[in-house]
């Protein structure tokens, strides 16, 4: 493994396991087994590393979600949401000090916003899919693409906070089945008869359909 790559794996489990704000540059290079010097040439800040670990978070959600098949179904539109969470729970640190991170990080802060711009996008390209195959109502939810795409981009921000202060007795199996369930409320009252048996036919999925992910537990 490249040494970039290396001290990446390694800031992720600290950060994790220990919190962002209780982990030093210092630490990592030790765990890393490297020099401060070695480190620092890749990776200057601690905020260097945030915001790779935060990009390398979105490309590994887009592996997945990006492709809206002609076909595509609310089955799919299921996979992508119980996928993302998976992955948010890899990152879950960014998560629990999203606020700080992105507010103080310039660059990052624009590529959200530009992240934000291409979710709404790829939101209505769902969404018009799923009404040309008959899950939606036509001429309704398609015109509420912005709005829901921020109501769920409020949840996937805080979920995970919210997990670990009102639901911590739960597995992260059970978390997920959670939040998708309130995510899928949104879309209930625009479902046609094929989208509402569509959905009650998903929401007993099992969720470990997604690639295994490794997460590390606080």
């Amino acid at each position: 493994m490249r040494t970039k790559d290396l001290i990446l794996e390694t800031a992720l489990k600290l950060f994790n396991k220990n919190g962002y704000n209780n982990v030093s540059t210092y630490n990592i290079a030790e765990e890393t087994d490297i020099s401060q010097g070695n480190l620092t040439y890749h990776f200057p800040t601690k905020k260097d590393l945030a915001n790779a670990l935060a990009k390398n978070m979105i490309d590994e959600i887009d592996l997945l979600i990006l492709s809206v098949d002609p076909d595509f179904a609310l089955t799919k539109l299921y996979k992508n949401f119980a996928y993302t969470f998976r992955v948010n729970l890899k990152y879950h640190f960014f998560y629990m000090n999203y606020s700080q991170i992105v507010l103080n990080d310039e660059n990052l802060n624009n590529y959200f916003l530009q992240n934000d711009a291409n979710r709404k996008v790829l939101l209505k390209k769902m969404l018009t899919a799923l009404e040309s195959n008959g899950y939606l109502k036509k001429d309704t939810i398609i015109h509420l693409n912005d709005q829901l795409a921020e109501t769920i981009n409020l949840m996937a921000i805080y979920w995970v906070p919210q997990s670990a202060i009102y639901h911590k007795s739960k597995t992260q199996n059970e978390l997920i089945h959670h939040h998708l369930n309130l995510i899928f409320l949104l879309f209930k009252p625009y479902l046609t008869k094929k989208g509402q048996q569509n959905l009650t036919a998903i929401s007993s999925l099992p969720i470990n359909h997604t690639p295994p992910i490794l997460i590390t537990e606080n």
